[in-house]
């Protein structure tokens, strides 16, 4: 399992990097500095919207639904200061919900919570469902809204 979340995290890196570097406008940008921080999800969300309106979109026919039916579970801290996966249970109704809620959430699951280290039933079943929704749904982005199925370039260090 390590070895699937380094990859998806390198993907996902990658990912971020190539719609910033296909369309600077998707580009989250610190106000003072004027460093790029980020990819503004919103901003991602709108361009999505456009060529596949949410409303008409059939997610049964992907291999992300997962993405839009289950969210990923985020940490919390209790009133007595400990951790514990939670979730609002609000409805994914928008690409925008969809990638903040989502897929930036399961980004941030994988990134920074161990479920291993935090041992909750409901949440081991769910990382490779996960981790293969949001490689589909990164696929589906790179090739049916930028038609860039050759996306994902060798990384080279000189």
């Amino acid at each position: 399992m390590d070895e699937k979340i380094a990859r998806f995290m390198l993907k996902v890196s990658k990912f971020e990097f190539f719609l910033i570097n296909t369309d600077i406008n998707l580009a989250r940008i610190h106000k003072t500095t004027g460093n790029v921080i980020g990819l503004d999800w919103a901003r991602l969300a709108d361009v999505v919207e456009a060529k596949n309106p949410f409303s008409e979109f059939d997610f049964q026919q992907t291999a992300f639904s997962m993405l839009k039916d289950t969210t990923p579970q985020y940490l919390v801290i209790t009133p007595e200061r400990r951790l514990k996966w939670d979730s609002d249970d609000q409805p994914i109704d928008s690409w925008e919900r969809l990638l903040l809620r989502s897929f930036a959430q399961l980004r941030n699951n994988i990134a920074h919570g161990n479920k291993a280290q935090m041992p909750a039933p409901f949440t081991h079943d769910r990382t490779t469902g996960f981790l293969n929704a949001g490689d589909a749904l990164i696929e589906f982005i790179a090739e049916h809204v930028f038609h860039d199925p050759g996306w994902q370039t060798p990384i080279e260090f000189r």
